[in-house]
């Protein structure tokens, strides 16, 4: 079974290569309570900046939705490398990638979390 780093690397690839492939349409589409998915992926970004404690500041929203796959890459990969990743980063992605992508996260995939709950940290 993968460790956390290595489930949250995995799983941040794969959702990144699906995201790069979005038209700014898909982008702007409501994703409550974020707003759109955009902001929802910022978000998600955001809380691996925060989890990677690299940095006391806020990430910056991109002028171009288009770019956000990057900055998630970016993020993922900064929280791995330090170090710090667990199977609740990993059950965070997996939430918002059942929101952003409308696909429910399979058994198999839910079953090497170990019975950590799809929720966002509080």
């Amino acid at each position: 079974m993968p460790d956390a780093a290595e489930l949250l690397d995995r799983e941040a690839r794969s959702l990144v290569e699906r995201l790069r492939l979005w038209t700014p349409q898909r982008w702007t589409a409501a994703a409550p309570p974020y707003g759109t998915r955009a902001d929802l992926a910022h978000h998600l970004a955001q809380s691996f900046v925060t989890a990677a404690g690299e940095t006391d500041k806020p990430l910056p929203r991109l002028d171009s939705d288009l770019a956000l796959p990057d900055q998630l890459a970016v993020t993922a990969d900064d929280l791995v490398r330090t170090g710090g990743a667990t199977l609740q980063h990993v059950a965070h992605l997996l939430v918002h990638r059942r929101d952003l992508l409308g696909e429910e996260v399979p058994a198999s995939l839910l079953a090497q979390l170990a019975g950590v709950p799809l929720a966002c940290p509080s």
